[in-house]
């Protein structure tokens, strides 16, 4: 039997890829640490492969104040948030469900915003998801050559405009578009990269 060339197992995998399930998501906080902070807006995009299938985004009813900075970052106020939002163990369990068991992806959220959807789902006594994840921020560093690995960095080296930035869905949006760009790389010939 004949082994594969490079090429025909890169092909392979993008197949696989094209038949996989992801959701790429963005959290919006009231601070830093997971433990203490709440998440203030969660937004998800489903994916088939490059196809998107479904959408997630809600707002959650604080239980505290936003900090001012926070408030200047997001633009999120506790007036707005409590008239528009939901209770937040509703939320992260419907956020899960629609996760299922799909992998996860997203920009720094091994570090930082799967750290959170973990923190409240055991604070809300839910099952901590245990999902393979894929950081957009630590493929971007491998796969790419650029001063900055901001999002909106890394949008732009793939040609896109990063506005609206720091609010769930739009984040979602240019994540979803350069997740798929990032896979599309690491499945391209060494020749074509």
């Amino acid at each position: 039997m004949e082994e594969k060339s490079l090429k025909e197992q890169l092909e392979e995998k993008r197949l696989k890829f094209l038949e996989t399930e992801f959701v790429v998501f963005d959290l919006e906080t009231s601070g830093l640490e997971p433990g203490r902070d709440e998440i203030l807006e969660i937004a998800g995009i489903k994916l088939r492969g490059e196809q998107e299938t479904g959408r997630f985004e809600a707002l959650i009813q604080p239980t505290r104040l936003i900090p001012p900075d926070v408030e200047r970052i997001n633009g999120l106020n506790e007036f707005y948030l409590l008239s528009n939002g939901r209770k937040s163990a509703e939320v992260v369990k419907d956020f899960l469900a629609f996760v299922g068991d799909a992998i996860v992806s997203g920009h720094n959220i091994r570090e930082f915003d799967w750290l959170f959807v973990a923190s409240h789902a055991k604070r809300h006594g839910l099952p901590l998801p245990t999902n393979k994840l894929i950081d957009t921020l630590e493929l971007s560093r491998k796969l790419l050559s650029l001063p900055q690995y901001n999002l909106t960095s890394v949008a732009k080296h793939f040609g896109y405009e990063h506005a609206n930035a720091h609010r769930a869905m739009p984040d979602v949006e240019i994540n979803t578009k350069v997740f798929v760009h990032l896979m599309e790389k690491m499945f391209a010939p060494p020749a074509e990269k």
